[in-house]
């Protein structure tokens, strides 16, 4: 099992990533929809949805959403989130480049860095050759990574908080062209391990394959205010891709 399912599949994996919350997905589905224009049903994909955030605030404006991830407990939890806020979002439990359908979409998304998590470069890229061949033609991509030359320059190489009894310990580290995270939870008796390991990429190289793969350089943005892309002082990387 690669790093990112047995990872994603944990069930202190959220507990990790609690501070990315509700107001901070409301905070980028806003940018988006600011500056695309977009009919209220148009199809939007969500690729890698994780617990369902930002597809569920599409949901709620009415856009007919479709919502993929490859972890089992992730995919359970969005569907309860779903319910609880009364949407209707076709969830899949799938693999992203094993997805297939007849449908094409207006949007695709790709958000909270979930592309790099492959060795090879190829594989990492077949992400947004995907999504342009899952959109219609004048539909939109949206990447959502870190911004690396900001990333490198304020590095935390360790943090360590509790939480509801647990202590999570993150060491991180720069492993030649990837960031590499060891996450410790320490639950009383017991002790889990896990990493992440996420491909490096800069800003001339994910703008590079955007053109190669077809689409046009719509807009970027470096943080989820739709502040500029700037290459040192952005946290974020945010690519519009038009097809």
């Amino acid at each position: 099992m690669s790093w990112y399912q047995d990872w994603f599949n944990s069930e202190n994996y959220l507990k990790v990533y609690s501070h990315r919350d509700e107001s901070e997905a409301e905070r980028l589905v806003k940018l988006i929809l600011d500056n695309l224009n977009f009919e209220a049903n148009s199809k939007v994909l969500d690729m890698a949805c994780g617990s369902g955030r930002h597809a569920i605030i599409f949901s709620k404006k009415g856009f007919d959403v479709t919502a993929i991830d490859i972890s089992e407990r992730l995919v359970a939890n969005a569907r309860v989130n779903a319910l609880q806020n009364n949407v209707k979002i076709n969830f899949v439990l799938s693999d992203i480049l094993e997805y297939n359908t007849n449908q094409k979409f207006k949007l695709a998304l790709n958000l909270f860095t979930s592309i790099g998590y492959f060795e090879s470069d190829e594989d990492n890229f077949r992400v947004i050759k995907k999504a342009y061949d899952l959109l219609i033609d004048g539909g939109y991509f949206v990447l959502d990574y870190f911004n690396k030359n900001f990333l490198l320059k304020n590095l935390v190489p360790t943090t360590v908080f509790s939480e509801n009894g647990l202590r999570i310990t993150q060491n991180r580290s720069i492993q030649g062209n990837r960031i590499r995270k060891d996450i410790t939870i320490e639950n009383r008796d017991t002790i889990e391990e896990f990493y992440e390991s996420v491909r490096l990429f800069n800003h001339l190289e994910i703008s590079n394959f955007f053109m190669e793969v077809g689409f046009t350089d719509y807009k970027e943005f470096g943080d989820y205010y739709g502040n500029n892309f700037d290459n040192d002082s952005s946290t974020r990387l945010i690519i519009f891709g038009k097809k």
